[in-house]
């Protein structure tokens, strides 16, 4: 039994590595030196590995697993050098000066499917024989449409919840209230969802609905994005249903469908839910 998904994605690629192993280590130091240079998480970007066919010679591949983008393979782009010269102090500088990788390095839990093949120095020297220095030889042209909303200017943000306001409309809810402020008193204060929808259930008090993706509230400031993360685990702990759409989900059709049925689970039942995820007429 296989599970898998069909993605269109940013990428950076490495091809030609002499082995699978030069391939995960090569991508997985470039990943943790991003995270040391840009404001992501080590998770933000993902790793994929591709064998040629009768060889062990691979592809090592970093992408973004964001729909429509977050911006951050650019940024490494932008910032190559310093981006190179944050991985090879990795795999120079180990702490521990394992003699292939471990924790203090390229180990972490979240990549424990390949610690095997991970190898600080056969990506330090991929790296150098790289060079510091990304030369163009040509644009790529844009396979998803452009997201409204990436700068987080007040005109974007207002487009965007407007496109979400019609989507509902045609999908049959109710109309939400808007910015809808919660209180928590200290130390949170308070939050304003973009839409809400209140419950009659006391355990339940309402659905919070959050457009993120509309300045640089996911990859911006992190005690932003850590107080965030926070809000809404604490809204979820009152028993309150959050609901995170990315901007630029809001032109993907069977992103929204995902996020409409459970909307619609809540709020009307089992039966629209299904309807709603399997004729996305309303979105067109």
């Amino acid at each position: 039994m296989a599970f898998f998904a069909d993605v269109v994605a940013d990428t950076i690629s490495i091809p030609g590595c002499e082995t699978p192993g030069e391939a995960y280590s090569v991508a997985e130091a470039l990943r943790t030196g991003a995270t040391r240079v840009l404001d992501m998480d080590h998770e933000d970007l993902d790793v994929l590995v591709i064998r040629h066919p009768g060889g062990k010679v691979a592809d090592a591949i970093l992408y973004d697993p964001m729909p429509g983008g977050s911006g951050l393979l650019d940024q490494i782009c932008a910032r190559f050098g310093e981006v190179i010269e944050a991985a090879l102090n990795v795999c120079a500088k180990c702490p521990a000066d394992c003699a292939t990788a471990c924790i203090d390095c390229l180990h972490t839990f979240r990549n424990a499917f390949f610690h095997q093949h991970l190898n600080r120095h056969l990506a330090a020297d991929r790296l150098r024989s790289c060079g510091p220095e990304l030369v163009l030889a040509h644009d790529i042209p844009a396979k998803l449409p452009s997201t409204p909303g990436v700068e987080g200017d007040d005109r974007t943000a207002g487009q965007a919840e407007e496109r979400l306001r019609r989507l509902l409309q045609r999908a049959g809810f109710a109309d939400p209230v808007w910015h809808y402020e919660i209180q928590f008193g200290k130390p949170l204060g308070s939050t304003s969802p973009d839409c809400f929808y209140r419950l009659d259930d006391p355990s339940e008090p309402g659905v919070a609905i959050y457009l993120d993706g509309l300045s640089a509230h996911i990859h911006g400031n992190p005690r932003t994005r850590e107080r965030d993360q926070a809000i809404r685990a604490e809204l979820r702990a009152r028993g309150y249903w959050v609901l995170e759409i990315a901007a630029s989900q809001l032109t993907d059709r069977e992103a929204m469908a995902n996020h409409f049925a459970k909307l619609a689970r809540v709020l009307m039942g089992q039966e629209r839910a299904r309807e709603i995820r399997h004729d996305p007429t309303w979105f067109e």
